[in-house]
């Protein structure tokens, strides 16, 4: 198991770890720098992407079963390191230990999962002949994977899957406040990934800009902000490269009048408090009918209340930072302004000190066009809205740029499907939220992406397609 002593990290590049000027590293339950790591120049990213393609030349040649086998070495190299990984998570994102072996874990379900795939699937994707046609699908070549700070491990992992599957190399360049789970694997994979197959690259700043406008990257797959997002489209126009955007969203929750208030408010908590809000689909609006409203609010006041806020390393804690400065000023100023203009139904206390914890707050009273209620918070502060018409509560739910997730709450199993069936998201679920599953597609909707994740449709996005007419 590492230990706080070796928490030094390279940039991996054709195997090999390859050392440079130095990023400090924050921890954001105190706000202190505790590791370094390495970064990338211009040159570094040049070595890295013609290793790359050299690399996949070979790997394009490579069978559908030694692929699969592949991940499977990954995932049980990742599942006997798992220890290692949890604690890097923790003190380099911040999350509770519970959430960082719960990443950990499914970031070894994700290798597993295409692993596992079943392989008449696999080669239609490859190839399909029709009557009068021949449609062959070939990989684009060297992708690029940007990551963001919220799940620095399992993001990693939903990106080299499906391009090594598919017969691509990538290039995985983490956060720069999160690059130690990412060059991690990447120091752990060495010994199993031909050489070049997977580069790491740890940066400061620029070489996302480098990677997006490289003209031999074919496709940019990123996942962060709408507005980081974006630029990403606009630096990647220049070569017409492929891209899928996994952004931001506004997610809402509807508590129809006739959802169990006990458990609705339990799985509400979970959507909206997990990993401090950080996360793309959490629970961002919750909209509750004016019958149970009163009711609803105290019981999920109350779980919200009973939080303890603190270091992810602490078993007492349910609730960590946020991960970085400029997201805990940001969500600070939203707090503020919510409690200049709304009432705090419930808040759990942060402790004292120099780390990033933001108040856990649900609050009443905003207006529509509030910033709260309007912006992507990205942190444990949300907005409770009334509502009487389930009409009313559609519409205002819909008002908004973002469409990644969205749920809807009741006892009534096909009431519940009906409204959900009218909202504007690519994941809408009954009684949870954001829990598809792992093997079906999602098409991105609105300014939450662009192209697929998951599922056949999602791999396709890695392949080129070349039809034959004989």
């Amino acid at each position: 198991m590492i230990q706080p002593e070796t928490l030094s990290f390279d940039c991996i590049v054709d195997g090999e770890a390859v050392t440079g000027a130095r990023l400090d590293v924050v921890n954001p339950a105190t706000g202190l720098v505790f590791a370094s790591c390495s970064v990338a120049d211009g040159a570094l990213v040049d070595r890295a992407v013609a290793g790359a393609a050299r690399a996949q030349r070979d790997w394009a040649a490579s069978g559908l079963d030694e692929r699969r086998a592949l991940f499977v070495r990954i995932a049980d190299a990742i599942q006997a390191d798992a220890a290692s990984f949890a604690r890097l998570l923790v003190l380099e994102q911040g999350k509770v230990a519970r959430e960082a072996a719960d990443e950990v874990a499914y970031t070894v379900d994700v290798f597993r999962l295409y692993a596992d795939m079943e392989l008449s699937v696999l080669e239609r994707l490859f190839e399909e002949r029709h009557p009068n046609h021949i449609r062959i699908r070939r990989p684009l070549g060297v992708v690029a994977g940007i990551v963001p700070w919220n799940y620095p491990l399992m993001i990693v992992a939903m990106k080299i899957a499906p391009a090594l599957l598919t017969g691509n190399a990538i290039v995985i360049k983490p956060s720069p406040t999160t690059p130690l789970a990412t060059l991690h694997l990447g120091r752990l994979c060495a010994g199993i990934i031909p050489p070049g197959l997977v580069q790491f690259l740890a940066d400061d700043g620029p070489v996302g800009a480098m990677l997006t406008r490289h003209p031999d990257i074919r496709k940019i797959a990123f996942t962060g902000s709408t507005v980081t997002g974006k630029r990403v489209m606009e630096a990647a126009g220049g070569t017409l490269k492929r891209i899928t955007l996994e952004l931001g969203g506004n997610d809402p929750a509807i508590i129809l009048a006739d959802a169990d208030i006990a458990t609705t408010a339990a799985g509400v908590h979970a959507g909206i408090f997990t990993n401090a809000g950080q996360i793309c689909g959490a629970v961002k609006r919750v909209y509750v009918h004016d019958s149970i409203y009163d009711d609803f609010c105290r019981e999920l006041g109350r779980l919200t209340a009973a939080n303890v806020v603190g270091d992810g390393l602490d078993p007492a804690t349910t609730i960590g930072p946020v991960q970085n400065r400029m997201q805990f000023e940001k969500a600070m100023r939203l707090y503020e302004a919510a409690t200049a203009d709304g009432k705090v139904v419930a808040s759990a206390a942060v402790p004292r000190g120099s780390g990033f914890f933001v108040p856990p707050t649900l609050f009443d009273g905003l207006a529509d066009d509030h910033a709260l209620v309007g912006e992507e918070q990205f942190a444990p502060i949300v907005p409770l809205m009334r509502y009487s018409d389930v009409d009313d509560a559609v519409r205002r739910a819909n008002d908004s740029p973002y469409g990644l997730t969205a749920s809807v709450w009741s006892a009534d199993h096909d009431g519940a499907v009906a409204v959900a069936c009218r909202l504007e998201a690519s994941a809408i679920c009954i009684n949870t939220h954001n829990t598809p599953p792992e093997d079906v597609g999602l098409s991105l909707a609105k300014q939450s992406g662009t192209g697929w994740l998951l599922g056949e449709e999602g791999m396709l996005e890695y392949l080129e397609t070349f039809t034959v007419f004989p």
